[in-house]
């Protein structure tokens, strides 16, 4: 099967409404979509799931029962389960949001009615992230959602082979652009990730990537 690859830039400009959301990409069971913030949404809460609100591009107010972060641009931060939240922003914002997207009895583990137990989100910089990475190429997990991890990776020209993985992972360029070959393949054209565009890459098959210039990508998968 063929890689695909969408432009966040692209999928934003569909994003007609406050809060409407377009589903992206399933990894696993882990669904990523892109929904814009304006406004402010009504108090919730979630008995079965995690969620991850990373920023792309405005800035959001997430408020928990148990404390609140402001995102901007390339900053996250996890609600757990359980936890009552609300996200808002006083103009268009868009925000990635990944989520369990099959909750069968395994994924709810402690089915908080309240969260009372839970610390308040933490925010994370994935620019922060790749600005101390020192060993190219060698990705450092920043958090994890439902058993998948959050990884930055940093490096230049040709990286090492993605051995043939069980699990479907998610590739987000945030700087630099990526050329991906599926090894073993026969040679058409590659496929080219820009700057704020992401693919995924299937389990069980291996790929080579090349990059032009300093690249910053972001991947989400499962480890093991």
């Amino acid at each position: 099967m063929p890689l695909e690859k969408l432009n966040l830039k692209e999928v934003a400009r569909r994003l007609d409404r406050p809060f409407a959301m377009i589903d992206m990409a399933l990894v696993g069971d882990l669904m990523v979509s892109l929904y814009l913030c304006q406004g402010i949404l009504a108090w919730h809460r979630h008995l079965d799931q995690d969620e991850l609100f990373w920023v792309h591009q405005g800035v959001i107010l997430l408020e928990t029962e148990r404390g609140e972060v402001r995102l901007r641009p390339g900053e996250m931060a996890i609600v757990h389960k359980g936890l009552a939240h609300r996200s808002s922003s006083p103009f268009p914002s868009t925000v990635l949001l990944i989520r369990c997207a099959v909750m069968p009895e395994r994924k709810n583990g402690r089915r908080f009615l309240y969260g009372t137990r839970e610390s308040p989100p933490q925010r994370i910089s994935l620019n922060a992230v790749a600005e101390n990475l020192r060993v190219p190429f060698q990705p450092r997990t920043v958090t994890y959602i439902e058993g998948s991890a959050i990884q930055v990776m940093r490096g230049e020209g040709e990286w090492p082979l993605i051995e043939p993985h069980p699990y479907d992972a998610l590739l987000l360029s945030l700087e630099g652009t990526v050329i991906i070959y599926e090894v073993g393949a026969p040679r058409g054209v590659p496929l080219v990730l820009g700057p704020e565009e992401l693919t995924v890459l299937y389990k069980d098959t291996p790929y080579q990537m090349f990059t032009k210039g300093d690249a910053v990508l972001v991947r989400l998968t499962r480890e093991g």
